[in-house]
């Protein structure tokens, strides 16, 4: 009888562990890979993966609903206009197709930041009861020039149509041609939400995740434009 008691103990501990194990969806590190995916990579593969995982917690609903064309269109449009407006309007105009190229390719080697995820450590919420947050440690690393075809020197009012598009070619040329790999540290953290007896992550604010390593990848060349 002693026996059969620690067998069924056995048991019945490794039961609940493979019914808690169950509850989880999804590991902390691959719900935050399709957050990565999605917000810096413009992964539609990854969307559609977020959302599949995360419509149960919406009533059904696409958590997201991101059109990466347009969002790129809109990126693109805006980067151009605020660029060119700082010179003259001739010179602007002249540089259009240009200063499109050359965003191109700096946002490009943005969206192919290389993901690594160094460590995921999961605690109790301090500030909700019975919850837990995975605090996740990652690294990114993106591909830039070493070095940047020099800017036009002086007044940018006075800057020539020739002079500007022969900056912004060269510059194209060295973001298709980016030789140096940067890396940077980041931390993120995803919440846990309890949907009946499943497990999920999430974050409220996955744009956090663009706006750090925006900072990042812009000082990481920015100084030798």
């Amino acid at each position: 009888m002693k026996n059969y008691k620690i067998i069924l103990l056995v048991f019945l501990t490794m039961m609940g562990q493979y019914v808690s194990a169950q509850t989880e969806v999804k590991k902390p590190k691959e719900a935050f890979e399709l957050f990565f995916g999605t917000f810096v990579n413009n992964d539609e593969t990854s969307l559609n993966k977020l959302n599949d995982y995360l419509r149960p917690t919406v009533e059904g609903q696409n958590a997201y609903q991101v059109n990466f064309k347009e969002s790129s269109e809109e990126m693109m449009n805006s980067s151009v206009e605020n660029f060119l407006g700082a010179f003259p309007k001739a010179t602007a105009a002249a540089c259009k197709k240009e200063a499109e190229e050359y965003f191109k390719g700096m946002l490009g080697n943005f969206k192919t930041g290389k993901l690594t995820v160094k460590n995921v450590k999961v605690v109790p919420n301090e500030y909700v009861e019975d919850q837990k947050i995975a605090e996740i440690t990652y690294s990114v690393s993106f591909q830039v020039p070493s070095k940047l075809t020099p800017s036009p020197a002086g007044d940018l009012k006075k800057v020539k149509a020739e002079d500007l598009k022969k900056y912004l070619v060269g510059a194209a040329q060295d973001f298709k041609n980016a030789d140096k790999t940067v890396t940077t540290d980041q931390e993120f953290t995803l919440y846990e939400l309890k949907e009946g007896d499943k497990i999920y992550y999430w974050n409220g604010s996955p744009d956090q995740i663009v706006t750090d390593l925006t900072d990042f990848y812009f000082d990481s060349f920015g100084a030798k434009e």
